[in-house]
């Protein structure tokens, strides 16, 4: 494993820092408006969404959070569409996700070592690199967020799809998980159950159809031999 992997990751948590820092001063007058006698969710909503500036610092957070191995990402996206709303949070997270998952592809090699990557998720990185169309699996891969993005980086440097090959691909799988994460967090802060169970739903869907487009193709590799 590089020597460098710890000082990229220490670089990317002291921007997510940074980030977190930010957003919490940007809304502390809304944490103090949560003492008050007479808060409401309606006072609350209209507090968050009264200035959209802080899409800067979560942009910047979930850029970060993108790039370190195991960091919670989602939660971060859950929060943008809390914060923002539905459509400036999809924004923020199609800007965050498609940012720190180009710097975690570009870094790959010093991020993590691909040997011990492999050995923990063998099944998904052998279809990645067996896939008839590697770009849709590698879009299908990003899009998917039971899938760790660090093995979808280790496929994609295997493929040699990286630079601006791979681009594309990240920022296109990045738009359904952003849209699910923002309006989830929207319909969470309205307390919009429908809309949860709805989220919920299609998230379900969305991770069986990828692994029965896994699976299928393993089975016509073993037909094949």
């Amino acid at each position: 494993m590089s020597k460098r992997k710890p000082q990229i990751e220490l670089l990317a948590a002291v921007l997510a820092l940074i980030g977190l820092v930010w957003l919490l001063s940007h809304y502390h007058e809304v944490f103090a408006l949560v003492r008050h006698a007479d808060f409401s969710q309606a006072t609350l909503v209209h507090a968050l969404r009264g200035d959209s500036w802080a899409i800067i610092p979560l942009v910047i957070l979930l850029s970060a959070v993108s790039v370190i191995p195991g960091a919670p990402n989602a939660v971060v996206a859950v929060v943008s569409g809390i914060c923002l709303g539905a459509p400036l949070g999809f924004v923020a997270n199609v800007l965050g996700l498609t940012i720190g998952n180009n710097i975690g592809a570009l870094l790959i090699h010093h991020l993590a070592d691909e040997h011990s990557q492999a050995d923990k998720q063998t099944r998904v990185l052998k279809w990645l690199q067996r896939s008839r169309n590697p770009r849709l699996g590698l879009l299908i891969a990003y899009a998917v967020p039971f899938i760790p993005n660090t093995i979808t980086h280790v496929a994609a440097a295997r493929l040699g799809i990286t630079g601006k090959r791979l681009a594309p691909v990240i920022a296109l799988a990045s738009v359904p998980t952003a849209f699910f994460y923002a309006f989830g967090g929207d319909a969470v802060l309205h307390l919009n159950w429908h809309r949860l169970i709805v989220v919920g739903v299609l998230l379900g869907l969305g991770a069986l159809a990828a692994w029965a487009v896994m699976r299928r193709r393993e089975d016509e590799q073993k037909t094949a031999h």
